[in-house]
Parts: C-alpha cells; sequence; structure tokens
C-alpha cells in the first residue's frame, strides 16, 4: 500500500506543492496512491509530542510504502529521524523522498541514509540563502480550526459546501470560510482530485460523491482518508 503524507506547517514547501510534486514523482515511477495523511504537527516539535504523526506510523503495516516530499516531512531532528527509520524498518516499509529521487528501505546502508541526510542538509541551507530577516514567507499563524483541518478536508472531498460544513462542525460560516481559503484547503483538494482521475491513476475521486456526512459521522473520522 502507497501512502502520501504531507507536512501541513511546512513554511517553505505548502502542502499543495509538496502533494503536486509527490503525485509527480509517483506518476513517473508507476506507483499507485492509496492514501494521503497530513501531519499538523510543528515543524520543529519532537517525536515525543507528535501523537499525530506517531499514530499514523504505528497504523502502517508491513511492507507498506510511505512517499515524502522531503525528510523534514518527519522531522528536521537527526536523532528523531533514526527513531522513525529504525521503526520502519523494523516492518521493512519503504520510503521515498521524491524532492532528491532517493528510495530508502532496510536494506539501504548506513553511508547511502549519511548521504541523504547530508543532502537534505544542502537543500535546507541553500533555501535559508534566499530567505530574507524576518518573519519566513508564506508562515501563517494558529488557527481555532486547526484541529477540525482533516475533517474539513474530509467534507470538502465529500463535495460538502462551506454552509454544510460550518453547520456540521457548529462554526462560523464566514470564519471558515476565511480559514479555508488562507490554507488553501479547496485548491489542495481540488488539485488530489484532478490527479486521481487522470487515466494513469485508477481511483476515483470522492469529491464526486454528494455530502450525506451528519454530525453523529463526525465521531467516526479518522486520521487516514482516501
Amino acid at each position: 500500500m502507497n501512502t502520501i503524507l504531507l507536512r501541513a506547517k511546512d513554511t517553505k514547501t505548502n502542502v499543495i506543492q509538496q502533494q503536486k510534486h509527490i503525485f509527480r514523482y509517483a506518476h513517473q515511477n508507476e506507483l499507485d496512491i492509496n492514501f494521503t495523511e497530513i501531519d499538523n504537527s510543528g515543524i520543529n516539535d519532537r517525536l515525543e509530542t507528535k501523537n499525530e504523526l506517531k499514530g499514523f506510523l504505528r497504523s502502517l503495516r508491513d511492507n507498506d510504502n510511505i512517499l515524502i516530499h522531503s525528510l523534514s516531512t518527519f522531522s528536521s531532528n537527526t536523532e528523531d529521524l533514526i527513531k522513525i527509520f529504525n521503526c520502519l524498518f523494523e516492518r521493512s516499509i519503504c520510503v521515498y523522498i521524491t524532492n532528491i529521487n532517493i528510495k530508502i528501505k532496510k536494506s539501504t546502508k548506513a553511508i547511502e541514509i549519511l548521504s541523504v541526510l547530508m543532502k537534505e542538509n544542502d537543500i535546507a541551507i541553500d533555501e535559508n540563502k534566499t530567505i530574507s530577516q524576518g518573519r519566513p514567507k508564506g508562515r501563517m499563524s494558529k488557527s481555532k480550526f486547526d484541529i477540525y483541518r482533516l475533517e474539513i478536508i474530509d467534507y470538502l472531498e465529500k463535495n460538502c459546501s462551506v454552509n454544510e460544513i460550518s453547520k456540521l462542525l457548529n462554526v462560523s460560516r464566514s470564519s471558515l470560510k476565511d480559514y479555508i481559503n488562507s490554507r488553501g484547503l479547496k485548491d489542495l483538494v481540488e488539485t488530489r482530485t484532478q490527479l486521481l482521475q487522470k487515466k494513469d491513476f485508477k481511483k476515483t475521486s470522492a469529491t464526486s460523491q454528494r455530502c450525506n456526512i451528519t454530525k453523529k459521522d463526525r465521531n467516526n473520522n479518522g486520521l487516514r482518508h482516501k
């Protein structure tokens, strides 16, 4: 099973850019995508506080594949990266890192993994040179709607309107609309839909369905969404 993992709070490459790049990579390498996940933890958060990410990693099965845009999707901390890869290798889970076109698996030699870390570090240094002083471009402040992000994406994929979603979440319609627009969630869903509808991918987008979710269904929404 092939799962894409995206990082929501990446100040350098937003979710839509990550997704486009990974789908392009998957297409070029003839990889069918089964699931897409989004991690909402902070880029500098340590692994012990990333309950969402840890839950996702535990949900994976032996011999699954993960596609990420860069290693920073997992963590920016080398110690945490080692822990994550040890966990994945125990179950023979393979990781595709698309921005450097590398596949890491259990049989990958330590020196090759070190080379990957060095490449990621070089990319980060080059990117930092282009960032001006002050608040990083594209960085967004926290929102009270962040806790509903995955639910909102699920509802949008099921063709729910902003008005319907606001009623399901019992929140202000105008505030919800501002949040969806500022985070580019509709663009994210539409991009994913267009890519999945290409003849090269066999999955059918959930956005072709009518919205038929009720409030009680919210309790059944997991982290994983197709």
